[in-house]
């Protein structure tokens, strides 16, 4: 998922009248390669859905997947966090009434998708490392994991700890210990993990390893190609969620450390941003429902504003008004990225995210989702 995430409501109030620190990392950009040269089958298609509370625009989710866009694809509802002591919270529908857990939204997601997981985020190092380097918490956690899925028929659980750029090889010894022990529970039972990653270029981008976590039993490796600007140096305008040449380059080194393409999965943004401008990357709100971009000062529908602001390099839609920056990606933009990955050739793509965000056009899909 995204991320440095925080509640879309929220990123609309403060997209729009000022910016709270989020922290997020990514890498630099590259150069176009030769394999962009040559289209190839429409990937595969999965999509986060994200928990909330009443009246966010992610509550617009189940509309969005109902209407059949994922039923040959995965659905992957996040019904777990991780609190600060590194134990699993289940994030029911009494607290959470937006796509959080119950039977019934479970059947739901089920009804509407080929498979589904359940995701589990922990956004930050502490509340990683509380988990995956303590043995207890991560039995606890295991059995947690495992006994849901099964319970309620998912395809498997994935894992969404971030922070990357924050962990200690200690950390990483620790989680790759952790998606050991939760591979072999939930292959015991019949269930796939998945697991998602950080944008990586080249060999100790950060501790976070690749091939070591698809050592660990890992079915298969989701990389989260997005999160950009967040690299922004101070003072300039704020680079795109995810330029072109960038995920030329992570998408690269990512099939040369997962070369079978079926165990490769690639993020797809379908949000936007808010900052200050001059971008001030510890102040970028991330994660802003399009929905929510819409109603922000300066947005309009014109389809000649809509070309003039469109950045060639990323497909994204981005002006200032006010001091502050917008970024989002539109259904254009969508099309743009998936044909970026199409020319990769990338077999599976995971979208980020639904809820008041745009999906991909009829003709880019071909007709076949």
């Amino acid at each position: 998922m995204s991320r440095a995430r925080v509640l879309l409501a929220a990123a609309l109030a403060f997209g729009l009248a000022g910016c709270a620190p989020v922290g997020q990392a990514a890498h630099r950009q590259a150069p176009t390669t030769a394999a962009s040269t040559a289209k190839s089958a429409l990937p595969a298609l999965e999509a986060w859905v994200y928990p909330g509370s009443t009246g966010e625009d992610t509550c617009n989710a189940p509309a969005e997947y109902r209407d059949g866009r994922l039923r040959t694809g995965v659905l992957k509802p996040e019904y777990w966090d991780v609190d600060p002591h590194g134990a699993l919270n289940l994030l029911r529908t009494d607290t959470h009434p937006c796509n959080g857990y119950s039977e019934t939204n479970a059947a739901d997601i089920k009804a509407h998708s080929a498979a589904q997981y359940t995701t589990v985020s922990a956004m930050d190092r502490a509340t990683t490392a509380a988990l995956v380097n303590d043995p207890a918490r991560r039995t606890a956690a295991v059995d947690q994991l495992t006994e849901l899925a099964q319970r309620i028929g998912f395809t498997g659980v994935d894992i969404d700890f971030e922070d990357f750029w924050a962990w200690t090889a200690e950390d990483e010894k620790g989680y790759e210990a952790f998606l050991t022990e939760l591979a072999r529970s939930l292959h015991g039972a019949g269930l796939k993990l998945q697991v998602d990653a950080p944008v990586e270029t080249h060999d100790g981008d950060s501790v976070f390893s690749y091939r070591g976590v698809m050592r660990a039993g890992v079915d298969q490796l989701v990389v989260m190609d997005y999160g950009r600007q967040f690299n922004t140096p101070d003072g300039s305008h704020c680079w795109a969620i995810s330029p072109h040449s960038w995920v030329r380059d992570a998408v690269t080194y990512a099939q040369s450390q997962v070369p079978d393409k079926d165990r490769l999965v690639i993020g797809l943004p379908s949000y936007g941003f808010t900052a200050p401008d001059p971008c001030v990357p510890a102040k970028v709100k991330d994660s802003v429902a399009v929905a929510a971009i819409r109603r922000a000062p300066g947005y309009s529908d014109d389809p000649a504003t809509i070309a003039a602001r469109r950045d060639a390099d990323s497909g994204e839609v981005r002006w200032t008004a006010g001091g502050t920056f917008y970024d989002y990606t539109d259904q254009q933009g969508m099309d743009t990225k998936l044909a970026v990955l199409q020319q990769l050739g990338v077999t599976r793509v995971s979208v980020w995210t639904l809820g008041g965000n745009p999906w991909f056009s009829a003709t880019a899909l071909n007709g076949s989702h």
